[in-house]
């Protein structure tokens, strides 16, 4: 979507000269993480005026995201001069369009500024709710489907019967990640694991699992640092951008880390048995 600066009242652009002394931009970083396209977000208003009227709550920064190819649109808005944006990436394929303004967040009646082009100096104007200020360059995001991140957890997680159990249980050996199933709870694991409700069993055997690995390797890490499921690990946070030593050093909890890993299980549950029940009615 193309959006025209050339309004009957002055905005500050790069496209126009309504404006003298005083710019808008932003800056704008994006980056893949756990099947997230995040988009961390820095405004940059040079003009005392406008950023009054954010001051004010009158006006408010906004951030229109444009998918031509899965028809996502979304208006963020935001008192911030920095913030950050994440969107699922199955919402997303291919081009991504982002366009900055600075809006009218109400009424402003009878407005001036002292950095308008001499054209508009004595000359009050109203902006209705909603009305540009100001329009930032565009920014185009492209994603590259070969690029995009190939999940190794299966490889190193299996499921395996150990009739000799009564409950779950988790061995850590040299390569992979042990989940221990009573005899009866395999059985069950084996029929229904590629069932509708696949999701819904990784969330109930790999995330608690997962959960209780990192609380292990939190006590001492140097012991598991050359078995290649923790290379595995530190890799899968390295490549979506997160220190894996936040989880170590206890500035993300643990339920969060697996909940990461496995790209936020319960809510693909929830849709799987929300979708599962609204059969069988």
């Amino acid at each position: 979507m193309k959006f025209n600066p050339a309004l009957p009242y002055p905005v500050l652009s790069k496209g126009n000269d309504s404006y003298v002394n005083s710019s808008f931009d932003v800056q704008l970083i994006s980056k893949k993480s756990f099947g997230q396209l995040v988009l961390e977000v820095e405004f940059a208003l040079n003009n005392a005026s406008l950023q009054d009227l954010i001051n004010q709550g009158k006006a408010i920064f906004a951030l229109h995201i444009e998918c031509p190819q899965t028809s996502l649109r979304r208006l963020v808005k935001s008192d911030l001069q920095t913030l950050t944006i994440k969107i699922d990436e199955h919402q997303l394929r291919g081009r991504i369009d982002v366009h900055t303004f600075i809006l009218a967040n109400e009424r402003i009646v009878d407005y001036t500024n002292a950095d308008w082009n001499s054209f508009y100096i004595g000359v009050p104007i109203t902006y209705d709710k909603g009305n540009m200020l100001a329009s930032g360059s565009a920014v185009e995001i492209v994603l590259h489907e070969e690029a995009v991140e190939e999940q190794s957890l299966p490889s190193i997680v299996t499921v395996r019967r150990a009739g000799n159990r009564e409950y779950i249980g988790i061995e850590l050996g040299t390569n992979q990640i042990l989940v221990l199933l009573p005899e009866r709870l395999y059985k069950q694991y084996a029929e229904y694991g590629e069932s509708r409700l696949k999701d819904t069993i990784l969330s109930m055997l790999i995330l608690p699992a997962l959960i209780d690995v990192f609380h292990t390797i939190k006590v001492e890490p140097s012991t598991y640092e050359d078995n290649r499921w923790y290379q595995v690990l530190v890799q899968i946070f390295e490549n979506n951008h997160v220190p894996f030593e936040r989880v170590l050093n206890d500035q993300m909890p643990v339920i969060e880390a697996a909940q990461l890993v496995l790209r936020n299980p319960l809510v693909a549950s929830f849709k799987e048995i929300e979708k599962f029940l609204a059969q069988e009615d």
